[in-house]
C-alpha cells in the first residue's frame, strides 16, 4: 500500500475515534454521569482509539504474512 494512503488511513482513523469520543462524553454529561466517569469513559475511548490506529498502520500488505499458514500438499 502506498505510503501516503496508510497515512490517510491512520489520520481517518484517529478523527473519528475522537468525534466518537466527542459525541459520548457530551451524550453522558447530557444524561447526569458524573464528570469522573466521563474521563475515564474517554481515555478508554481515546486509547482504543490509539491502539486501532497503530494496528491499522502496521499493515505491511495483504500478501497474508499476519500469521502462521498452513500448507497442505496433495498425496496421490
Amino acid at each position: 500500500m502506498c505510503k501516503k494512503r496508510e497515512d490517510m488511513r491512520i489520520i481517518l482513523y484517529i478523527l473519528g475515534s475522537l468525534i466518537l469520543l466527542g459525541a459520548l462524553c457530551y451524550a453522558a454529561t447530557l444524561i447526569g454521569v458524573p464528570p469522573v466517569w466521563v474521563g475515564v469513559i474517554g481515555a478508554v475511548i481515546l486509547g482504543l482509539g490509539i491502539m486501532g490506529a497503530a494496528r491499522t498502520g502496521s499493515h505491511k500488505g495483504s500478501s497474508g504474512s499476519d500469521g502462521p499458514s498452513t500448507v497442505i500438499n496433495k498425496v496421490e
